[in-house]
């Protein structure tokens, strides 16, 4: 299978979508429906690729000129990470916003397929295209329904703060290939290195900054909180679970594949910013009292983990840093599932107010606290398993100081958690909050739950282990990826 149908099947979605709108208005639910199916499928099978590899250039151009597409085992982990995630966003917005909204639908696509993009592309002038469509198409879905303000304000700070870190990705690809006449990955990682020092220094620095500003790391955050917290609850699952994974993506092939060679330097960059969205966020976190920012200001810090296990510089820290990914995916979506949905019930996203509903919804509270003890890495949970990971690759790596911050990060997060749990299980002096039926939801929470179990499972289980390494040491060997694309 060609790699270039999970692109195109999400984008065939969002141009047929509005056109079924116009001519078969009793056939858009099917529509969604059958689109979401087949974005899933297409997506999964490509992913199912990674391990044996496929490269597809576009036209049947030599990689030079052409459009290269790779599968790896990392862009493979990765698109089955952005699919579960996709699928779950997908059914709870049909839950929460029925069928009508059709235009949420077609940005819904169009983020998807550009995702997909993201992860499978072999060059930097389409790698900055598709981060285009999928940023116009995250500014929006944060923005809707247009008529809540404080999602307006949100979705116009994330198009600023989008728009610079647009900006710098642009201008790091530009002097790239000033420098170089190249913008394949494989080429630039061959050709960057003979450039001289300070345009090396320029293209690796608007790089991650742009990257930075993307993936809301410090300090480069300050869209994510009001974007995660503003939006509806199936958005900020996805924000949060998968559109800053994307940028997480870029970082650690790119790390490996160019920057690395060029400036060994940047390791210790991606530890001292890693280390530093790990404390702010935590500590942020700790003094929020709306439960959806709280939740924001953890993504912030768990972007920090992740970037420490990049950092790392080994194919261990690698592979921590793919394993804390889907961690924090499935733990972070559940969360913001089941936080919305009794911040809905109570009519109040503020903690205090959220008192007595484990009385009123045991399931879902039992819930949050299964994917916060996952995400704060309270053993034997699958956060703890990733962080030990992380552990371990940074006392190799010598960096015990960022060591030393994802331990402590474990007790804040804990705290601030325990905190929030601890309202859950106080008695109300209030009228019990209405309860609304919620038959999808229910079942994506249970789904979640079952993945984050699973995931903890998964270092005992030798095939999965060793299948999670092989994914770090492919995006640790820079020279397997280039005889791959370049033969």
């Amino acid at each position: 299978m060609t790699p270039v149908l999970a692109i195109i099947a999400p984008f065939s979605a969002a141009f047929a979508i509005p056109l079924f709108f116009v001519f078969r208005k009793e056939l858009l639910g099917f529509s969604v429906f059958a689109f979401g199916a087949v974005s899933t499928l297409t997506t999964l099978a490509v992913a199912a690729k990674g391990h044996s590899g496929l490269v597809s250039v576009m036209g049947g151009w030599s990689p030079e000129t052409g459009i290269a597409l790779v599968v790896d085992n990392l862009s493979a982990a990765f698109l089955l990470l952005a699919t579960i995630g996709f699928s779950v966003s997908l059914a709870a917005s049909v839950e929460t916003f029925g069928y009508g909204p059709w235009r949420f639908y077609v940005l819904f696509f169009l983020s998807w397929a550009a995702t997909n993009g993201i992860l499978l592309t072999g060059d930097l002038f389409n790698l900055f295209v598709f981060f285009e469509i999928f940023s116009v198409a995250a500014y929006l879905v944060v923005a809707f329904p247009p008529r809540s303000w404080q999602a307006v304000e949100a979705g116009f700070k994330y198009l600023v703060f989008g728009t610079v870190g647009a900006l710098f990705l642009l201008l790091g690809i530009a002097y790239a290939f000033m420098a170089t006449g190249q913008l394949n990955m494989a080429i630039l990682a061959r050709v960057l290195p003979t450039a001289p020092p300070a345009t090396i220094s320029v293209v690796i620095g608007c790089l991650v900054v742009g990257l930075f500003v993307k993936s809301g790391t410090v300090p480069g955050h300050f869209w994510l909180p009001d974007a995660h917290s503003s939006a509806q609850t199936p958005v900020s699952a996805l924000l949060s679970g998968v559109f800053v994974k994307a940028s997480v993506y870029v970082l650690l092939r790119l790390s490996f594949l160019l920057f690395a060679v060029a400036d060994a330097k940047i390791y210790s960059i991606l530890l001292l910013f890693g280390t530093l969205s790990l404390c702010l966020g935590h500590l942020m976190a700790f003094q929020q009292e709306d439960i959806k920012r709280l939740l924001a200001y953890s993504t912030v810090a768990q972007v920090g983990t992740i970037l420490i296990g990049i950092g790392c510089a080994s194919p261990g820290g690698a592979a921590a840093a793919v394993y804390h990914s889907f961690n924090h995916m499935a733990a972070k979506m559940g969360l913001f599932l089941v936080a919305g949905a009794l911040a809905e019930d109570r009519a109040s996203r503020d903690i205090d107010q959220m008192r007595g509903l484990f009385g009123h919804n045991p399931a879902y509270v039992l819930a949050f606290c299964l994917f916060a003890a996952s995400i704060a890495g309270i053993p034997p949970l699958s956060g703890f398993m990733s962080k030990w990971f992380l552990l371990v690759a940074a006392a190799d790596a010598r960096a015990f100081v960022p060591a030393v911050a994802v331990a402590a990060g474990t007790v804040l997060s804990a705290a601030y958690y325990f905190r929030v749990l601890r309202a859950f299980f106080s008695p109300s002096e209030t009228a019990p909050p209405h309860h609304r039926p919620r038959p999808v939801k229910n079942v994506l929470v249970a789904l979640l739950v079952a993945l984050s179990l699973f995931l903890a499972a998964l270092p005992y289980i030798p095939t999965f282990r060793d299948g999670l390494f092989a994914i770090g040491s492919t995006a640790f060997d820079r020279e397997g990826y280039i005889e791959r694309v370049l033969p």
